[in-house]
């Protein structure tokens, strides 16, 4: 761990790792690290950015640096093929994001003062979306595998022997060492 952050210090401070442009939008290589949170394990990012969005394949480590997700992303928004990993090593699903909603869209709503009464347009800017769309294959840890057809984030059953999985049965990169999320089943 430690020789992977030293790594990690040693190529952004020779080669424009993290960097912000005149605008302070992040751009190029970037490595990210999140803290553990509310029970949830720590993790890394490592991807580019372009005008402060993510852009192309970023991959997501563990603590111990090992490989558990890869996403494509387009303008801040999943949009592409993903892939997830078991804690060892072992492809735990694929399949493809789809963005629906990109982010930076523009809406005009109405805000009405709560003292005034008085109504004003403000523009409000949108976050990226995205759901499941196309086949996805889901293996069990033993290398089985399932496959689930979506169309545009809804489950369909229209390709034979799809059996959906259990939404309430998170995949392995939503898991805690092993553990089930809270709340879920």
């Amino acid at each position: 761990m430690i020789l992977c952050s030293l790594v990690v210090l040693t190529a952004a401070a020779q080669g424009g790792m993290n960097s912000v442009d005149a605008k302070k939008r992040k751009q190029g290589p970037w490595v990210e690290q999140i803290p553990a949170v509310r029970g949830e394990p720590g993790y890394s990012w490592e991807g580019n950015y372009k005008n402060d969005r993510k852009e192309g394949v970023w991959k997501k480590y563990n603590v111990n640096g090992d490989v558990i997700a890869e996403e494509t992303f387009r303008n801040g928004a999943l949009d592409g093929l993903c892939k997830y990993y078991y804690p060892n090593g072992r492809l735990a699903a694929t399949g493809v994001m789809l963005a629906v909603d990109l982010e930076g869209q523009k809406d005009t709503v109405t805000v009405v003062d709560p003292v005034s009464g008085e109504e004003t347009l403000t523009e409000v800017t949108r976050k990226g979306h995205s759901v499941k769309h196309g086949e996805w294959r889901v293996y069990d840890e033993d290398g089985s595998m399932m496959r689930e057809t979506y169309e545009r984030g809804e489950l369909g059953t229209s390709a034979p022997g799809n059996r959906p999985r259990n939404a309430n049965v998170p995949l392995p990169h939503e898991q805690q060492a092993g553990k089930k999320k809270k709340g879920k089943e």
